[in-house]
């Protein structure tokens, strides 16, 4: 059992007045008596090695312009890390450092792509996949997963016909699959690789929860399959959801050719803004020393996922055990008619899911509940939702 100083032990009421502050929105965007499950922050706070990083940057004046060297430190760590964790080579000389992954997924789509030219998703995705289409003007094509017995797969000759449209210019891979959790195989990322160089379409590749996979299925870098068919590539990545640092404002995209990162830098560095002191010295920090504290984290999202197994043999709501992430996707279908069952939730169980029809097809009809969080809450979460699925 964890002690009582653990971040993983407290209930409800504690992580209340500790996070519902004048900083974060996940603890504040509901009423005060309902648990927030919705957007992905971790309840847990973050590595003691990036917090007293951060504090040695303020206390030695590290607020002002920042050096070109602490730039390469944040890209050295992440190419180290691909190197040590993934077993894949990387050329730091051909990263770049972003806010975050969804601006470099704007970037991307901007400076690649022209105004109705297709970009394939597959949904239920991350919402601001689609949105970043659509405010670009560019077209959605929704290469749906298939619901199967076995989980949820590609719809390969659905994926060729849109990839052979000379129209569509871009797949946007999100592996580890929000909301599914699905960890994509070598099989798998080897067929998109094959058919997205034969048919000139880049990929990008989210691969921000790459960490937090469960041992059933290792990550598997999108970079690997892409260098044995010359697929042309982007890779997102950040410390945010590893590490709990998603107000630090650091990502790296990593390209696979020197004309395809010239390509991006067609909007000038100044125009996709400069990532902050205290965002690289957090990332470098989390991904250099952070590794105790992300082991015993790991460990409390495995028990967390496992219980909601536990909860949905019982409670008749559809889920299938995440391979990777922390976000469970619950399929309440079989217990409500209606679409979109988060504001019965808010309204009758006090608990704040994610949407299901924001994740586009697929996404009626569900929702998704991010379990990063402490066993007591988490069991007091499920047990509202429990009371309150008569009356959905």
């Amino acid at each position: 059992m964890p002690s009582p100083e653990s971040p993983f032990s407290a209930g409800t009421d504690e992580l209340r007045a500790r996070l519902r502050n004048e900083f974060g929105v996940k603890w504040t965007r509901y009423e005060e008596d309902v648990i927030p499950m919705w957007i992905a922050d971790m309840d847990f706070g973050t590595a003691e090695p990036v917090t007293e990083a951060l504090h040695g940057a303020v206390d030695r004046f590290g607020l002002g312009y920042s050096r070109q060297s602490l730039y390469d430190g944040v890209l050295d760590a992440f190419v180290h890390r691909y190197r040590t964790r993934f077993h894949v080579e990387l050329d730091p000389g051909l990263g770049l450092l972003a806010t975050d992954v969804v601006q470099s997924v704007y970037i991307a789509i901007m400076s690649m792509t022209a105004p109705g030219d297709g970009v394939v998703v597959q949904p239920p995705i991350y919402p601001p996949f689609i949105g970043a289409i659509q405010d670009t003007q560019r077209s959605v094509l929704y290469n749906r997963l298939l619901e199967t017995p076995s989980g949820f797969q590609f719809d390969f000759d659905d994926l060729e016909r849109m990839l052979a449209d000379p129209s569509t210019r871009m797949l946007l891979l999100c592996n580890p699959h929000n909301p599914t959790g699905r960890v994509m195989t070598a099989a798998e990322l080897d067929a998109v690789a094959e058919m997205a160089a034969r048919h000139h379409v880049v990929v990008v590749a989210d691969e921000i929860h790459a960490d937090i996979v469960y041992g059933e299925r290792p990550h598997l870098p999108f970079a690997s399959a892409a260098a044995r068919f010359g697929t042309d590539h982007i890779t997102l990545t950040s410390a945010s959801k590893s590490f709990n640092l998603a107000g630090l404002r650091c990502a790296v995209a990593h390209f696979s050719s020197s004309a395809l990162r010239a390509g991006y830098e067609t909007f000038p560095f100044h125009m996709r803004g400069a990532v902050s002191n205290l965002g690289m010295v957090g990332t470098i920090a989390a991904w250099e020393h952070g590794e105790e504290w992300f082991t015993r984290t790991l460990a409390q999202l495995d028990a967390n996922r496992q219980a909601i197994a536990d909860f949905a043999r019982t409670s008749g709501i559809g889920y299938r055990m995440p391979e990777g992430t922390y976000l469970a996707w619950l399929d309440f279908s079989g217990l409500t008619d209606s679409p979109d069952v988060t504001e019965a939730l808010v309204a009758k169980a006090r608990v704040g899911l994610s949407d299901g029809p924001a994740f586009g097809p697929g996404g009626d009809g569900h929702a998704r509940l991010n379990f990063a969080t402490t066993s007591a809450n988490l069991a007091e979460a499920l047990g509202r939702i429990a009371d309150a699925l008569p009356h959905l």
